[in-house]
């Protein structure tokens, strides 16, 4: 059996209204083992990874003030962003939670 597939992994990511995606669809599929972020500058990649820390509770985004909770939120052009969305669904397969 391959080690890897025995391995919790994230299999797909959501952002909605967080930093700089508006309405960003799935980002997926991820690979079992390494994954890699590429683009341009200022595409997003940093965006995607403060995502994913938001989310597992990085020490970063504990003590945060509303004006910094409010510069989370997409600040692009059409409606204002009231709230943002992001959810990280987890390949369990090994049944480790």
């Amino acid at each position: 059996k391959n080690k890897c597939s025995a391995t919790m992994h994230i299999k797909q990511i959501t952002i909605s209204n967080f930093r700089s995606f508006k309405q960003q669809p799935e980002v997926q599929p991820f690979s079992h083992g390494t994954n890699s972020v590429v683009g341009r500058n200022g595409s997003g990649k940093s965006n995607l990874f403060a995502a994913v820390q938001f989310v597992l509770l990085a020490p970063m985004f504990y003590t945060l003030r509303a004006e910094e909770r409010q510069a989370l939120l997409h600040e692009g052009s059409g409606t204002t962003a009231v709230s943002a969305f992001v959810e990280i669904v987890f390949d369990n397969s090994d049944n480790r939670f």
